[in-house]
């Protein structure tokens, strides 16, 4: 997957096409300069916009790093942020992941759990289920080893905010999870969402348990 060819698609849609990936000035300013070449300045400029969240540019990003172009070569960054596209919504990035299968360590593994964890955090901690959502398959996908009762955790959470999908995926897990270990997911489930409230969080399923 060189970047030229993994960003033709987009660099050729249509404008109504490329305003439903992103209407930032600095994501087309990005796009324009990788197509022009000039893969620092597109770096520099997706940089920014990966950071606050911006699926694409974290993809692009990871690109970047995987093909070593306007950016040293980096298969550790380059799986951050594919992961973190992925995360966020870009089916794509997997594909990407895959190539670098054999870059993912475990040792790389749990540091990139850690990372994004620490990402997600303060989303998790504003009550946002999707972030919830994202920390469980942190906890499934990209540890060593599956963590099957804290993902059922925040999926249960993340259930309990109305987060499309959530549901489906809390379920799943349950299914996974031997059933001597369902009770205690289920009352750390409930444990973890009173931490929450008591920390702060305003939220209507908070007037549900006090």
């Amino acid at each position: 997957m060189r970047l030229a060819l993994a960003l033709s698609a987009l660099l050729t849609l249509p404008a109504q096409a490329q305003a439903q990936v992103t209407e930032t000035p600095d994501f087309r300013r990005a796009i324009a300069a990788a197509r022009a070449g000039d893969t620092a300045t597109a770096a520099a400029l997706f940089l920014p916009l990966a950071r606050g969240g911006d699926a694409q540019a974290q993809f692009n990003l990871a690109l970047l790093f995987f093909d070593g172009r306007g950016l040293p070569q980096n298969h550790a960054e380059a799986l951050y942020w594919a992961w973190r596209a992925r995360l966020s919504g870009r089916p794509e990035a997997q594909a990407l992941i895959a190539r670098m299968v054999d870059a993912a360590t475990p040792d790389l593994r749990k540091a990139l759990a850690a990372r994004i964890t620490a990402d997600l955090d303060p989303r998790v901690k504003a009550g946002e289920g999707r972030a919830m959502l994202e920390l469980s398959f942190v906890l499934l996908d990209i540890l060593p080893e599956p963590d099957l009762v804290s993902a059922y955790v925040w999926q249960a959470l993340s259930a309990a905010f109305e987060t499309p999908n959530a549901v489906a995926a809390r379920n799943a897990t349950f299914a996974r999870l031997d059933p001597k270990d369902r009770p205690k997911a289920q009352e750390m489930a409930m444990g973890q969402l009173k931490t929450l409230c008591q920390s702060g969080l305003a939220d209507p399923v908070c007037a549900a348990l006090f």
